[in-house]
């Protein structure tokens, strides 16, 4: 069973992310609402770690999460981690916040998928093994 708790202290790197980084000026002005979750549970895809994990909330679950993105860590994936990993992770997550200015003054939200040009500056400034923790 996976049981997500909210995380105080990834919502500060978080913000703090998202205040420093030019390129996530779309969601430092936007209305958009994040909530930064941790998971005791390790998550793998295609036997791969998944460090973090960033989801859209959709409509019919706004009761529940007021929120329009939730930001998952899965904590076993980042045991080792320094601080430095830490913000590249949330950065990386937040990277993923697509957001649309309309005409009519709303927001359209999506998720960007992992895409080599939206990602490309976190491999010109960090690198391809940015997430391997030092413990391993």
């Amino acid at each position: 069973m996976d049981t997500r708790q909210l995380s105080d202290e990834f919502a500060k790197i978080g913000a703090m992310v998202i205040e420093k980084e030019e390129s996530l000026v779309d969601v430092r002005n936007s209305h958009a609402t994040i909530v930064y979750l941790t998971s005791e549970n390790a998550k793998t895809q295609n036997g791969k770690k998944i460090c973090g994990q960033c989801e859209k909330v959709p409509d019919k679950y706004k009761w529940s999460v007021p929120a329009d993105f939730t930001i998952t860590v899965f904590l076993p994936n980042i045991e080792g981690f320094t601080d430095e990993q830490k913000e590249i992770l949330i950065f990386h997550e937040l990277k993923h916040i697509g957001i649309v200015f309309n005409a009519d003054g709303t927001e359209t939200y999506s998720i960007n998928p992992h895409d080599y040009e939206d990602f490309k500056e976190i491999i010109d400034r960090f690198g391809t093994e940015w997430s391997v923790s030092h413990d391993n």
